[in-house]
């Protein structure tokens, strides 16, 4: 064993052996904590729709001592912690947005033992630990070299396909150790890899001259019913790993009235690049088949195409989580990224994404996260950061 490597190894056990007292120490500032969670989450914040969470994150960075937050032609908001000799950055980012809609009830109960409500546990939790990093580390007395780029990105979500991740970092230009991207769903979540997907929706639409009369007419619900029966049809490979998820499908507004449209909302993810370019040319063909039986018209739209990416399971920033992971008591959940990770990787960046806590009926309105976990969570993150901060997680 090199001295180097024996230097770093007695460097991550004294981390280690810090997890405990950080555990402890950090539900002293449950309530500062959680307050900021809570006021975030009541806002509404669907994707394209941040602004008025992001003004909220702007206030608070100034308030927990960032002195210049910046707000980025994107959208973006981000602020430094500088570290005592700035050499390099490491960046923690959480996404801003939410699958819930401005009209949903945006309201949170919070009980001696957890948070209910749309959007706590995606994302409002994961972002409010990155607003309060500034106060955390202040109270854990936690002081590091580098200096340490908060971000919450938006447009991240569903059609947006990383818009403001991405953004943010082709036009970055300072030298990145590593990132880490918070999430607060769910606790032992491990990924350090991007999945290849594909996302998509696909529109039928009944023209003006269609031919009620025709064998096989029908309205917009029936003719998606049929065209996802086809869909179910295609064969996926078990290797390389793929899954074809329908998330949304919308039609009609009446009880006795055939709908003229109807969309689908699609994900094919993948682990093999080319299975997914083989399934988008295959969705493509069974879509202008039906359109030329049937008689209507249907496309289809590709809202977003990502390809595999990620770092190696031996890598040490992977090896070092699952170190602080085990002593924190997590059992890690290896689960590949389809999220801000992937555009984190892409630009070059070693990172991975944690989650904090442990979750119930996540992305419906009863959302629920659970307390108790949340403080090993909020260790691991910041006992990651120290790792990456004394060069623990470097090749």
């Amino acid at each position: 064993m090199t001295i180097e490597r024996q230097t770093k190894e007695m460097a991550l056990e004294t981390l280690l052996e810090d997890i405990p007292r950080q555990i402890e120490d950090l539900r002293s500032v449950r309530e500062t904590f959680l307050t900021d969670a809570v006021l975030l989450g009541e806002i509404p914040s669907p994707t394209f729709g941040e602004k008025d969470r992001i003004r909220l994150v702007m206030d608070r960075f100034r308030e927990n001592g960032l002195e210049e937050p910046t707000l980025d032609e994107f959208g973006n908001a981000s602020g430094i912690i500088a570290g005592s000799s700035g050499e390099s950055a490491i960046l923690v980012t959480a996404h801003a947005d939410c699958v819930f809609s401005a009209e949903t009830r945006h309201v949170l109960e919070v009980g001696s033992d957890h948070i209910t409500g749309p959007g706590i546990a995606d994302n409002s939790i994961g972002l409010a630990a990155v607003v309060a990093l500034p106060k955390l580390l202040e109270h854990l007395n936690i002081k590091l070299k580098e200096d340490l780029i908060l971000l919450a990105n938006v447009k991240s979500l569903g059609r947006a396909n990383l818009e403001g991740a991405r953004g943010f970092l082709d036009t970055m230009r300072r030298p990145v150790k590593a990132g880490v991207c918070v999430e607060g769903a769910s606790q032992g979540r491990l990924s350090y890899s991007g999945l290849g997907a594909l996302r998509g929706e696909i529109t039928i639409n009944i023209p003006k001259d269609y031919d009620w009369s025709g064998f096989g007419a029908a309205g917009a619900i029936s003719h998606l019913n049929r065209l996802i029966n086809q869909l179910m049809e295609i064969p996926l490979p078990k290797e390389p790993k793929s899954k074809m998820t329908f998330g949304g499908l919308t039609a009609g507004s009446s009880f006795n009235t055939s709908p003229k449209t109807g969309r689908l909302r699609f994900e094919i993810t993948s682990e093999g690049d080319e299975v997914i370019d083989d399934l988008e040319a295959r969705l493509n063909e069974i879509c202008e088949q039906f359109s030329m039986e049937t008689g209507t018209d249907v496309r289809m739209e590709t809202v977003a195409k990502r390809q595999n990416c990620g770092i190696p399971f031996t890598h040490p920033l992977v090896k070092t989580t699952r170190a602080i992971m085990h002593e924190a008591g997590i059992t890690p959940k290896v689960d590949p990224s389809t999220g801000d990770l992937n555009a984190l990787i892409n630009a070059g960046h070693p990172g991975v994404t944690l989650g904090l806590t442990t979750v119930e009926n996540l992305r419906e309105e009863n959302e629920t996260i659970q307390l108790d976990p949340l403080y090993a969570g909020l260790a691991q993150l910041i006992t990651l950061l120290q790792a990456i901060d004394g060069g623990l997680c470097e090749e």
